[in-house]
Formats: C-alpha cells, sequence, structure tokens
C-alpha cells in the first residue's frame, strides 16, 4: 500500500505539471485530461485496496470466533 500512495503522490505531481504546462499553452488538455485519468485510477486503486484489506481483518476477526458487536453494543440492545 505504501508504493501505491507513492505512486498517488507521483501522479498527483504530475497532473498539476500537466495543469501548468496547458495553463502556459506548451501541451493540449488532453494531457491533462490523461494525467487527472491516471491519477483518478490510482486513487481509486489505493482505496479498493484499503477496502480489501478491511474487509479480510473483519473476516479474520469473525472466523476466530469474534462477533462484530462488543458486549457494550449487545448490553445496548438488549435494553
Amino acid at each position: 500500500m505504501e508504493i501505491q500512495q507513492k505512486q498517488v503522490e507521483a501522479l498527483r505531481n504530475y497532473a498539476h505539471i500537466a495543469r501548468m504546462r496547458y495553463d502556459n499553452g506548451y501541451t493540449s488538455y488532453i494531457e491533462v485530461l490523461d494525467a487527472e485519468r491516471n491519477l483518478f485510477n490510482a486513487e481509486l486503486s489505493v482505496i479498493q485496496t484499503k477496502t480489501a484489506l478491511i474487509k479480510s481483518i473483519i473476516a479474520l476477526y469473525k472466523s476466530m470466533g469474534g462477533e462484530w458487536f462488543s458486549s457494550y453494543d449487545k448490553q445496548r440492545q438488549d435494553n
């Protein structure tokens, strides 16, 4: 996940540079759109990885006999 975060930072920097190049007339808007699309895809990948990690932790917790609700939550539900 750390590598993905570094990729997002690099793509964020690239998108910023692409925008500056467009603003100064050095490139077309297609380059900006392409850079932003790549950044979006990388950010989406990070989110999907985090989601998968959380789901795995929950599955592990449940498989070891843990319950989703804590005992405090159970007491609140009973009352």
